[in-house]
């Protein structure tokens, strides 16, 4: 407990202990007096010429660095083509230091190397969103892209592997701008496949414009996998290992080449391992009991590529193109053993139910982006985007189930199931965004065309003497069709020197069919949908002072069903469990309400509200005297209040800390068709915090925690929670790294939920594998000269994220 305790004081300490610090800014520019766009600008102290913190500026040439406290610097700034420059001597002393203009003279030879060391935060606190820059981590180092989204300031990943914000599901992943092709445990299997090594960062935007896609009703989360942005040929190549209950193993090489006409990338990952969790599943029903204790297990093998290129026509039009791709081979399954017997009666009428499942699925994706750019000089850019998305998914499930009778001396009775679940989903999409600079603001408008098929097959057989035959009752194939057809419209403008506006509306307009044949008859062959929405957004911003910022954001956004969610057929999970579709799913509907305050770039506090209409939820229901079934439904509406407080800070010149508390409040209500009454109300918190101690020689020591308090949606969830440690040393001119860390210190990694309703007792409990050794190394090679990033989202944005395997 003393342990515990003191690592709770580290991780709380910088909400008692908040050091003073200021911020020095000025603009760049060159001999003809033009904004010098993303210069590298470092604070470097006097005494010994060491890198205090170092910053870019933006395409206006204006930098800004914060968290200097005071003393003696001078200012190192580099640029492509110009001259390095190195300002005098300047104190820091009880106010912020604003410096006039500094111009750059032109680059008479050509320089070996420009260096500059430049460390990122962990957590970046921006108008619009939340960055956690994961390369800001050590002990990141060796874990998936599901366990960072868990470590991620608000984010929580619940028992199912639904990612919920603020208690609450709806918000859509992106990788890279754009949403990967998959929901449900078919996205979870994708995030669990990327590895930290090929991550930059996760950015969490609440209340995006209306200029991103309405689809999400708790906003968007994009995982912005890293890019290479150095001039000339570089790379960087990263080997893992991670050491638990089984070995796992994880690679990447990244190459760039870059000059003044071409961008040309390429990259490639491999991940390689198994993971095993153990659950214990109780449940009452008709006054039976059910006791399942599974042992499972889930082994991954994934293969990522990705290349492209852009084509630099002039310094105002860009051609570009992409193409990545990712082939998985997955198995999940595992070992059950169901003890079956009437409540609180061990004895009488009890039997066992032994299972032994495997599930393997092989994945391949495809995504292809052709994409141009314009940008001049007066404020006018255009983006244009057409993108092709192919998924493909081949899943087999084998489900051998053998009763065993205690009494009467009953032979085994055994039942053998197989199903077959193929899944094919092109995407089509097209977008064209514009901005321009109008009076003091900027107008922004644009359009989005985007075609999604969706072909889903599930094939279910009885295994009769080792011939598997089809159960023509429980087989079907359902075909779904979906076109919207956007546009939005935007407007930035500053109301004076202190006031910025921000308000804009989004249209979209849907129109989908869903298809299913099955030799069983059903009264919803053909679900034909059509609806046009609206979706205000706007935000207001106040700079009351140099310390002290405040934010005021709203937007309305929308959550479409996921595919597969909308077959309304059934089907067998196991031999107790049954799902199956809901066609009248409507899409859930949301406002909200942000209000935020940030005070000196480091301390940042917001308050928000959130009301949503239909919002969707998983239930189980009684499918016969001894069986379930899962079914989504919409409930009446949900509304929550959240309070989050986050701070970065640096404690001492060796110790730097972040911390992050989020506080909510959500209600739910229905009244659902079965009878079933749904007033339920939570209160709770999830925070996460980090510490890094700076030793010397280039060693680093950190030591990180997160924890997510129990929380209500229909079921009550309980409480979970991590705490890891790691150790950083850099060598070779700190172009290689090496990382050890030891995550779940305290073998906490483990949950549960319990709930009562519909006639269904459920009380379960769940251990993953958490605890692991995990070894991480890291070489940067090529040219380190730096130049300004392309970035881009492509189109294909909404569609992607709502693809759900069976």
């Amino acid at each position: 407990m003393k342990k515990i305790l003191q690592v709770t004081f580290i991780l709380l300490f910088p909400l008692f202990a908040y050091s003073q610090s200021f911020i020095v800014s000025g603009t760049v520019k060159n001999q003809q007096n033009e904004a010098v766009p993303f210069a590298a600008v470092s604070v470097n102290k006097s005494l010994d010429s060491s890198l205090v913190k170092a910053d870019v500026a933006d395409d206006g040439g204006t930098f800004k660095v914060a968290g200097i406290a005071a003393g003696k610097y001078f200012l190192r700034i580099s640029a492509v083509g110009n001259k390095p420059f190195q300002s005098p001597e300047f104190d820091v002393t009880d106010a912020d230091v604003n410096f006039p203009v500094f111009k750059l003279l032109p680059e008479t030879q050509q320089l070996n190397e420009v260096k500059v060391t430049a460390a990122k935060p962990l957590i970046e606190v921006k108008s619009d969103r939340l960055v956690f820059n994961i390369e800001g981590s050590i002990n990141a180092t060796g874990s998936n892209a599901l366990e960072l989204l868990q470590k991620s300031p608000g984010v929580q990943v619940d028992k199912d592997e639904n990612i919920l914000v603020k208690g609450k599901t709806g918000v859509r992943i992106y990788i890279d701008g754009r949403p990967s092709p998959m929901s449900g445990k078919d996205l979870a299997s994708t995030l669990k496949s990327m590895n930290s090594a090929d991550i930059e960062a996760i950015e969490i935007i609440t209340n995006p414009s209306a200029k991103y896609d309405a689809a999400g009703d708790l906003g968007i989360i994009n995982i912005r996998l890293k890019k290479n942005v150095k001039l000339g040929t570089n790379g960087n190549l990263s080997l893992g290992a991670m050491f638990g209950i089984t070995p796992k193993y994880n690679a990447s090489l990244n190459l760039n080449h870059r000059d003044k006409k071409f961008n040309i990338f390429g990259s490639y990952g491999f991940n390689q391992g198994a993971w095993r969790n153990t659950t214990y599943d109780d449940q009452i029903l008709n006054n039976v009991a059910y006791n399942k204790l599974w042992k499972g297990i889930w082994r991954d093998t994934t293969h990522s590529a990705k290349i492209g290129a852009d084509y630099f026509i002039n310094s105002k039009n860009t051609l570009g193109f992409s193409v990545d791709g990712r082939i998985s081979n997955h198995n999940g399954g595992g070992q059950s053993e169901t003890f079956i017997s009437k409540r609180n009666d061990l004895q009488t009428d009890s039997l066992t139910l032994f299972s032994q499942t495997s599930n393997p699925e092989k994945n391949k994706n495809l995504n292809i982006n052709l994409n141009y750019h314009y940008a001049d000089t007066t404020g006018h850019e255009l983006n244009v985007d057409a993108d092709f998305g192919r998924f493909v998914s081949r899943g087999i499930s084998y489900q051998p189930n053998k009763y065993f009778f205690s009494l009467d001396n009953k032979e085994p009775l055994e039942r053998n199931y197989v199903s077959k679940t193929p899944v094919d989903i092109t995407i089509r999409s097209f977008k064209a965004d514009y901005e321009q600079r109008v009076q003091k603001g900027k107008l922004g408008y644009g359009l989005k065309l985007s075609d999604v098929k969706s072909d889903n097959t599930f094939d279910f057989y009885n295994v009769i003497s080792n011939v598997e035959v089809i159960d023509t009752n429980r087989s079907n194939r359902f075909k779904y069709t979906e076109r919207v057809y956007a546009a939005y419209v935007n407007y930035n403008v500053p109301l004076g020197k202190k006031w910025d506006l921000q308000a804009g509306v989004r249209a979209e307009h849907t129109k989908s069919l869903g298809d299913l044949t099955s030799f069983k008859h059903n009264d919803l062959d053909k679900v034909d949908t059509t609806y046009l929405n609206f979706f205000p957004s706007g935000a207001l911003s106040f700079k009351a002072s140099k310390n002290h910022n405040w934010n005021l954001n709203y937007s309305r956004r929308i959550n479409r069903p996921s595919y597969q969610n909308l077959n309304p057929f059934e089907y067998r999970v196991d031999e107790l469990v049954y799902s199956k579709g809901n066609p009248f799913l409507k899409p859930e509907y949301a406002n909200s309400f942000k209000l935020t305050h940030v005070y000196k770039a480091k301390l940042t506090t917001s308050l928000g509200y959130r009301r949503t209409r239909f919002p969707v939820v998983g239930l189980r229901i009684p499918y016969d005297s001894s069986r379930t079934y899962f079914i989504t439904q919409n409930l009446d509406h949900s509304q929550g209040f959240n309070l989050d407080v986050s701070i970065t800070t640096a404690i001492t010149k060796w110790w730097d800390v972040y911390f992050n508390i989020s506080g909510y409040h959500n209600i739910w209500k229905a009244a659902l068709d079965n009878g079933l009454i749904i007033n339920n109300s939570t209160t709770a918190f999830n925070m996460n915090g980090q510490s890094t101690f700076k030793l010397k020689n280039d060693w680093t020591l950190e030591l990180t925690g997160w924890y997510n308090s129990p929380y209500r949606r229909i079921d009550y969830n309980w409480a979970m929670g991590m705490m890891d440690a790691g150790v950083q040393k850099k060598f070779w001119k700190s172009n290689a790294t090496l990382k050890l860390s030891f995550s779940d210190i305290f073998h906490t990694a483990r949950g549960g939920y319990e709930s009562e309703y519909a006639g269904i007792k459920t009380n379960l409990r769940f251990r993953f594998e958490g605890q692991m050794v995990k070894v991480n190394f890291n070489y940067r090679f090529g040219s380190k000269e730096i130049n300004a990033a392309r970035s881009r989202r492509a189109g294909s944005e909404d569609e992607l994220n709502r693809i759900k395997g069976g």
